[in-house]
């Protein structure tokens, strides 16, 4: 039975995880922060850890993943885009703490972030080719509106690219694009992808749990929107053509 560590258990992509991933007969431990959280964690069938990303250290992280000796460690924390400095402590600067400990552990290589569409280097970096005008008025918006939790996420996923000599990680970094509260479909799209397409949050769990399952996304960053592709064909036709739609923008 695989034991996968989930940090930010909280959120409602993670608790999607932990259902999909607890039905599979997956062991989940799932990182909170509030008491109050357990029980909708564990009926979900995951076990809850109370633990604050903010105030945790790397060795604070080492110790939680030697205890659950997790197979997979999934980053599904976010601040939600609110106060720059809460998002800077936990997209930035708690993810780049769970890389290092990930690998200080020991224990696993395999480390899934889930990260956004479109976060990259604007001002340095040629926009992505297959974008059309209605993906840079999108890209626009989005930037002006959460550009700190934008940026947070770009120093982050960078770290992890461009550390990852040193930390040997086998990384996968998901990309949602705008989430929605609608019924999953079952069905996406993936890799080079238009970005006004919202995605149903269930889906992206879905997703998540299928890029776990495939080892050929290791070294990937994977953009994913609503779609009309089975979610294992749309990871599968990733794989296939090795589309890695963060490189060279960061």
């Amino acid at each position: 039975m695989a034991n996968t560590l989930i940090f930010g258990g909280s959120g409602k992509v993670a608790r999607h995880i932990t259902r999909l991933l607890a039905a599979e007969g997956h062991n989940v431990y799932s990182i909170i922060r509030k008491p109050e959280q357990q029980d909708d964690v564990k009926s979900l069938g995951g076990k809850p850890i109370l633990q604050s990303i903010e105030d945790s250290s790397v060795d604070d992280m080492v110790k939680t993943i030697k205890e659950t000796k997790p197979s997979t460690i999934i980053w599904a924390a976010g601040a939600g885009g609110g106060s720059p400095d809460r998002t800077k402590a936990v997209d930035n600067e708690g993810a780049i703490r769970s890389m290092d400990a990930t690998a200080k552990a020991g224990l696993t290589k395999r480390y899934i972030i889930i990260s956004a569409v479109d976060v990259r280097d604007r001002e340095n970096k040629p926009e992505p080719e297959w974008y059309n005008d209605g993906d840079r008025d999108r890209s626009n918006k989005v930037w002006n509106a959460i550009g700190p939790y934008m940026s947070a996420k770009l120093t982050a996923d960078t770290s992890l690219v461009t550390q990852n000599s040193r930390r040997g990680l086998e990384y996968t970094i998901v990309r949602p694009g705008g989430l929605s509260q609608d019924p999953a479909t079952g069905k996406v799209a993936a890799g080079k992808v238009h970005l006004n397409n919202m995605i149903p949050r269930e889906d992206v769990a879905a997703f998540v749990v299928e890029v776990l399952k495939n080892d050929g996304t290791k070294g990937l960053a994977i953009d994913v929107v609503g779609g009309e592709t089975p979610i294992r064909d749309a990871v599968a036709e990733v794989v296939r053509g090795k589309v890695d739609t963060f490189e060279g923008r960061y």
